[in-house]
């Protein structure tokens, strides 16, 4: 696929509002690593922020979805949207400190895809997307951590102000997305040594978002699927 095929998606200051609900309304583990309290409830928006978003463009797009944030019983895993039986995965990114825009982040990153197990055959869901806000991972995090925040304030206007939700809104990009079959068929192609690539002590399956499938082919193919 080519830069100019990603979608920016509608983000509204009530979509923010109801995210900041949200996340104020679960308990959420930060399962990636140990951050500052205003870092991790940003991680937690911009994760809940982006599963609004997309069901909205699903939506102006005729997709219904059936069900959402479900959990995999088996695995313990949460399922961002299910549609005709399909598990659909979502990942919202930060552009990473090395790139300078966004066409830097497309032509050197790939999806977040955390290897949980030893072979690609074992990753869940069924699809797999990649959001990116344009917002500097480190220079956002620098300036949330220096921020005083009430993070339990029951005033969502406080919050929105005070984390700049309005940030959201005019930045906020669906970049691509892969099926599960393609998936396995190129992580297998590749040398042992290639599949994978690590950040924050994790393991990701090499999955490069230029290789991968622009987000309106995503609309044709949930509505041919039987």
């Amino acid at each position: 696929m080519n830069f100019n095929q990603i979608v920016k998606l509608e983000v509204t200051k009530d979509d923010v509002m109801q995210a900041i609900k949200k996340v104020q309304s679960q308990l959420l583990r930060d399962n990636l690593r140990e951050r500052h309290p205003n870092v991790s409830f940003d991680s937690k928006l911009r994760g809940t922020i982006g599963e609004i978003a997309i069901e909205k463009w699903f939506s102006a797009n005729d997709i219904i979805i059936e069900s959402k944030n479900s959990l995999d019983i088996a695995s313990n895993i949460d399922i961002d949207f299910q549609y005709k039986k399909l598990d659909i995965e979502l990942k919202t990114s930060l552009l990473p400190d090395a790139d300078d825009n966004l066409e830097a982040v497309f032509n050197k990153r790939d999806i977040k895809l955390i290897k949980r197990g030893n072979r690609i055959e074992d990753l869940k869901s069924d699809i797999h997307l990649q959001i990116f806000y344009e917002h500097r991972t480190k220079k956002k995090d620098e300036w949330l951590a220096a921020q005083k925040i009430n993070l339990t304030s029951n005033d969502p206007n406080y919050l929105y102000e005070s984390m700049l939700g309005r940030a959201y809104l005019d930045k906020t990009f669906l970049f691509c997305w892969i099926d599960k079959p393609r998936l396995v068929k190129r992580v297998n192609a590749l040398p042992a040594e290639s599949k994978t690539w690590s950040f924050a002590k994790r393991d990701f399956w090499v999955c490069p978002l230029k290789a991968c499938f622009p987000p309106q082919e995503l609309i044709t193919y949930l509505k041919e699927y039987e």
